[in-house]
């Protein structure tokens, strides 16, 4: 049973023109969550969460609240201190190609989250919110 709905989502994430498919999938042994996208044309697959760290979303994507499609050209990445971890400023990454939005919510509004997005070699995580 999916833990967020959509359990799917579906567009052409590495450029191939070929409709590419990300669900959501747990973790037997953990209970860990995450998201797997199965490339259509080669079916190669890639997980993120679900025991794997990615990005700042870590290895357990249960903070997860809501996803969907991100079609924007460009992205604004937040950017942190390295030493203290304090949110330093952005900056915009343009995108090639439809990524994956996740967000956590707080009080009804989106407090953080990212957007997961191939950058033609690996999928890369941007950095949102705190």
């Amino acid at each position: 049973m999916p833990f967020i709905k959509p359990d799917f989502l579906s567009a052409d994430f590495n450029g191939d023109n070929k409709e590419d498919v990300a669900v959501l999938v747990v973790h037997k042994s953990t209970s860990r969550k995450g998201i797997l996208i199965i490339h259509n044309s080669t079916a190669e697959h890639f997980v993120m969460g679900a025991g794997k760290d990615f990005g700042n979303g870590g290895k357990d994507f249960s903070w997860l609240d809501k996803w969907a499609l991100y079609k924007k050209k460009s992205a604004d990445e937040t950017i942190f201190d390295k030493v203290t971890g304090d949110i330093k400023g952005s900056r915009t990454i343009k995108l090639l190609r439809p990524g994956i939005l996740i967000e956590d919510y707080e009080d009804g509004a989106a407090i953080a989250g990212g957007i997961i997005y191939w950058n033609g070699n690996k999928y890369k995580w941007i950095h949102q919110g705190e």
